[in-house]
């Protein structure tokens, strides 16, 4: 019975030191807004076309009402310049207007 309870007790202290221990190993995201000079639906498609398959990517939100791409991404795969040179490429200007982590 004793060997029981011992092996229930260091099987829950390991569980939860996994826990803490993915939880520290988390990758952090960070979010970027950019005023971009995009006038209609097709230049939408455009900017989502290219943003869509960027590795570090794990979200975006285009509004062509407010002008802005707001891009959620993981700092550790992509550069936050890499968005301003392929917004530029495609012809657009990419204003910065607001940074968070």
């Amino acid at each position: 019975m004793k060997k029981i309870i011992a092996i229930l007790i260091l099987m829950l202290v390991s569980v939860a030191s996994f826990s803490v221990l993915a939880e520290k190993t988390k990758p952090k995201t960070e979010t970027v807004t950019y005023i971009v000079n995009m006038h209609c639906q097709n230049c939408v498609n455009k900017l989502t076309d290219n943003l869509s398959f960027l590795k570090g990517v794990e979200d975006f939100k285009i509004s062509l009402k407010d002008k802005t791409i707001t891009i959620k991404f993981n700092p550790a795969k992509v550069q936050e310049k890499t968005f301003v040179e392929i917004i530029e490429k495609l012809g657009y200007t990419a204003t910065k207007i607001q940074r968070t982590s």
